[in-house]
C-alpha cells in the first residue's frame, strides 16, 4: 500500500497545511516496514506563491481544482494520506480520489517516518 505525507522537504518534516506543503513524501508499506519511494512536488502549493494567504471558497469548482492537483502530485495513487490539518476543498478532493485521510497531532512527532511508525496499526 502507498501512503502520502505532506512534508517540507528531504528532511521529511511534516508540513501542517496539507494544501500548501512543498512536497508529498510517498511511502510503500508492506505491513511491517515503511520505505520512502518518492518525494513529489505539490503542484497546488507551487501554483500559489508563498505568502499568498487567500481564502478559497468551498465550491465544487475549488474541489475540482484541488482534485486536479491531487492527481498531478500523484497522491491519487495512494491508499492513505497522513495530515495534521486539511482544508475542506483538499479533503473532498482526496475523498473523491479514494484516498483515506488519517489525522495526527503535533504531539505525534515532526518526522514523517517517526509518525508512520507510531500509527502503524491504523493502516489496514
Amino acid at each position: 500500500m502507498k501512503i502520502a505525507v505532506p512534508v517540507s522537504g528531504e528532511n521529511l518534516e511534516i508540513f501542517t497545511r496539507t494544501g500548501r506543503a512543498p512536497y508529498f513524501a510517498i511511502f510503500e508499506f508492506d505491513g511491517n516496514e515503511f520505505k520512502l519511494v518518492a518525494l513529489n512536488e505539490n503542484t497546488h502549493a507551487k501554483e500559489h506563491e508563498e505568502g499568498d494567504n487567500h481564502q478559497e471558497e468551498h465550491t465544487s469548482d475549488e474541489v475540482e481544482h484541488h482534485h486536479k492537483h491531487v492527481k498531478a502530485s500523484k497522491i491519487a495513487d495512494c491508499n492513505y494520506i497522513v495530515v495534521r490539518a486539511i482544508g475542506p476543498n483538499m479533503e473532498e478532493a482526496l475523498k473523491k480520489a479514494g484516498v483515506k485521510i488519517i489525522k495526527v497531532k503535533k504531539s505525534d512527532g515532526d518526522n514523517a517516518l517517526e509518525v508512520l511508525e507510531k500509527i502503524k496499526g491504523e493502516f489496514k
